[in-house]
């Protein structure tokens, strides 16, 4: 009789097990190649840190993390029900494009890019994010410098949730290309630049960019289509500098929109997003050609920086530095 009970015992802890995972969420990565000095775009730590605070988080969810490039075995996105995608240039994925397409369009699985994640090229752009992710990143149009915002939540947004306004330095891009009709398409934190919070103006700064001064721009986005016509999408311009991922509100605005892309209801009071120290910015940063640097925590210094003198503009739209010659 003991040992009848103990196999029964045994079936039922295994078939439970498999009930609760079956149930989990599934949530695919997918971190770009090692690019700039150590400490930005450090891709591969950046979704290490979200994904163990995810699958700590005592949510039904399954978080892994693919670095390095598109997987030589597809099937690792079978049943994700979100992916991830923490790259340069929008991942730069060729003709593996229209694959997200399938998954994204006919299996419902939620996508979301972050920092040059939501800078595609103009066809890639036109073609897939507007329907993915609504907004991105144009050449010509867009501006990324690096500049102190005063993140504002949207209140609304289910995203929202446990988040307060919150100060951040990044690369913070502005002026996205936006849908000219989309209902589905919406801001979800916003801040408005102003040409003292910017410290650095750099190679995509433009006209378009000086325009938007003291207009509330959005930096981070979704797009939320019904179910039956595919999944969610998230946009979001920071993540140049691996350290703001210790900045809590920072890092718990980012997992909510990871659930919420996975179409999971957001805790009232956010995901729980845990803490980051200095160890962990500290581990599993990529290899670069200038050695690994040492990543110390963000601190209120960063936000009493300097600004950098505005660059003007001449009447054949050339940028310049310097003070603006005065007209006779």
């Amino acid at each position: 009789m003991k040992k009848i009970a103990l196999k029964y015992l045994t079936v039922l802890f295994i078939f439970t097990a498999f009930l609760q995972a079956a149930d989990k969420k599934k949530i695919l990565f997918l971190a770009g190649k090692p690019s700039h000095s150590s400490g930005d775009h450090e891709f591969r730590a950046g979704c290490m840190i979200l994904a163990e605070k995810l699958n700590q988080s005592g949510l039904a969810i399954e978080a892994k993390v693919h670095y390095y490039g598109w997987p030589k075995d597809e099937s690792i996105f079978d049943d994700v029900d979100a992916c991830v995608i923490y790259a340069d240039a929008g991942g730069r994925f060729g003709d593996k494009y229209e694959f997200l397409n399938n998954k994204v369009k006919k299996d419902g699985m939620g996508i979301m890019f972050m920092h040059y994640g939501v800078h595609p090229s103009k066809e890639v752009g036109e073609k897939y994010f507007t329907n993915w992710i609504g907004a991105y990143m144009a050449n010509s149009q867009s501006v990324n410098p690096h500049w102190i915002a005063d993140l504002k939540p949207v209140a609304k947004e289910d995203i929202s949730r446990g988040v307060t306004p919150f100060t951040a330095y990044d690369e913070f891009y502005f002026n996205m290309v936006w849908p000219t009709k989309d209902d589905c398409c919406r801001p979800v934190a916003v801040a408005t630049p102003t040409p003292d919070k910017i410290v650095r103006y750099i190679n995509m700064w433009n006209q378009h960019g000086e325009k938007c001064f003291g207009k509330e721009q959005a930096l981070m986005w979704c797009r939320d289509p019904k179910a039956e016509e595919g999944g969610r999408g998230v946009g979001f311009v920071g993540g140049h500098y691996h350290r703001n991922w210790a900045v809590d509100e920072f890092r718990k605005l980012v997992l909510n929109a990871i659930v919420w892309t996975a179409r999971m209801e957001v805790p009232k009071g956010g995901v729980p997003a845990g803490k980051v120290t200095e160890a962990d910015l500290n581990k599993n940063l990529d290899k670069k050609k200038r050695g690994i640097k040492y990543i110390k925590l963000p601190t209120s210094e960063l936000y009493k920086q300097k600004a950098m003198p505005q660059p003007w503009f001449d009447e054949k739209g050339k940028r310049h530095k310097g003070p603006k010659p005065t007209q006779n």
